[in-house]
Order: C-alpha cells, then sequence, then structure tokens
C-alpha cells in the first residue's frame, strides 16, 4: 500500500519530489519502497534509525537486539553507530534526533567503518521474526491521519 500511494503521488504532483522521508530502521526496513525510491531516482531519508526506544511500551528495543550488539562489538561501535552505518550502507540518508551532546559526537562518528553485505542483509531480515511481521515494527503510525484517502499504512493493523 506504501508503494501505490507514492506511485499515486508521484503521477500527479506537479512538481517531483527529490526525496521521501520514511521510517526505517531493521524493525521496519521499507526494502520494497526503498527500490521503489531507486527505481524512480528519489532519495531515501531514514527517520528513527534507532527506532524511538520507550514510545511503544513492550515494543523491543532494537538497540538491545543480540544480533545488532554482536555486529557493534565486530566493528568496536555502539548499536546506534551500527544502526546508523546500516542506512548509511544501503545508500539511504539518515536523521538521527539527539539532544545530549555526546550521543551527537557518537552518532557523527560512523565513517571510519562500514558493514558487509552480509551484515546489511543479516539487520534487514530482523523484521522477519517480529511476532506480528514486518509491519508490526512501525513506530509511528499518524493515526490523526487515518481517514485520509491516502494514508498509506490503511492495510497495516
Amino acid at each position: 500500500a506504501v508503494v501505490s500511494t507514492q506511485s499515486t503521488g508521484l503521477r500527479t504532483a506537479k512538481i517531483r519530489p527529490a526525496c521521501l522521508q520514511v521510517e526505517s530502521h531493521p524493525h521496519l526496513p521499507n526494502l520494497e519502497l526503498l527500490e521503489y525510491c531507486k527505481r524512480e531516482d528519489i532519495t531515501f531519508v531514514a527517520y528513527s534509525p534507532l527506532t524511538s526506544p520507550g514510545r511503544r511500551p513492550g515494543q523491543a528495543s532494537i538497540l538491545e537486539n543480540e544480533l545488532v550488539r554482536e555486529i557493534a562489538e565486530r566493528h568496536n561501535a555502539s548499536p546506534a553507530q551500527i544502526l546508523i552505518r546500516y542506512q548509511i550502507d544501503k545508500g539511504n540518508g539518515v536523521i538521527v534526533k539527539s539532544v545530549t551532546p555526546s550521543r551527537i559526537t557518537e552518532n557523527l562518528a560512523v565513517t571510519d567503518f562500514s558493514l558487509s553485505p552480509g551484515e546489511v542483509s543479516q539487520l534487514s531480515a530482523i523484521s522477519k521474526s517480529l511476532p506480528g511481521g514486518p509491519s508490526s515494527g512501525r513506530y509511528f503510525t499518524f493515526p490523526n491521519f487515518r481517514n485520509h484517502p491516502r494514508h498509506p499504512f490503511l492495510d497495516e493493523k
């Protein structure tokens, strides 16, 4: 549904979009939408790449994920740095929110290593193991817009 919503928007837009900001992280990698953006030459910009710790009670934090921690240890990096680098190595722009100076500095220190294609694939596969399926990894659902005819998540529970 998200890709068809974007296709409709692209066909009807008077000004072609240069980028698309999308929630993206290993719980919700949005791979189909990423491929669509590549085909249409639209820059995919990932927001909330660290998920949103504490936003949804009971939802597992990707920062605590065993695979993310193993990859972080392998690269002598933090789990947050791995999640940021994951977006960069997929060719995405990435927006990270922080107000803590030490975290801002840490978040920027992701240029001295890269993830292997295998590590990127492993991280992308995390969403397949979520109990509710890949779309259950969405943290931002925009409930105030659920009645809009082009709301992209109408088919999600």
